[in-house]
């Protein structure tokens, strides 16, 4: 026979447990995002169906690896069919930074320095999409910083 008086104390111990577990799961999916590399243009730091940790941030810095939204001259588009819905490049030159060589071509040739409010993205691949044909992207338009590979691609 069981005690009733132990049965309460348990069940109300069982759904803390189970809330703190949903509450901790809510946080993280609010602070990370996990995302497949698509294409070659990281290589040889990334290549094509590696899976990374993204940490949702403002915080930027020149060098890091990002993850922004599809662009297409300095604006939001569709990813291509079969594409990832994410972008994942190496984030060169911020606000105020003297503009990369290579992507001088791709914006006003008067400007020399990023503007605000934008950014330079580029791939580590020759023949990576990216700054040096679509110009600047929008900072609101970086979702994060690649914190670490979760798993190696196929390839």
């Amino acid at each position: 026979m069981t005690d009733g008086s132990q049965f309460l104390p348990a069940v109300v111990g069982g759904l803390g447990a189970l809330l703190a577990s949903v509450a901790g799961v809510v946080v993280a999916r609010r602070r990370f995002l996990i995302v497949d590399v698509a294409g070659d243009s990281m290589v040889p730091s990334l290549a094509h169906g590696d899976r990374v940790l993204v940490r949702r941030t403002r915080r930027l810095r020149t060098g890091a690896i990002v993850v922004a939204h599809h662009q297409e001259g300095g604006r939001r588009t569709a990813a291509g069919s079969g594409a990832s819905a994410w972008l994942v490049k190496r984030l060169a030159a911020l606000p105020g930074d003297g503009i990369p060589e290579a992507v001088a071509p791709a914006v006003d040739a008067e400007v020399r320095r990023v503007p605000a409010g934008m950014a330079v993205l580029l791939g580590e691949h020759p023949g990576s999409v990216d700054s040096r044909r679509w110009g600047f992207v929008p900072l609101s338009d970086i979702k994060g910083v690649v914190v670490r590979r979760l798993r190696p691609g196929a390839g």
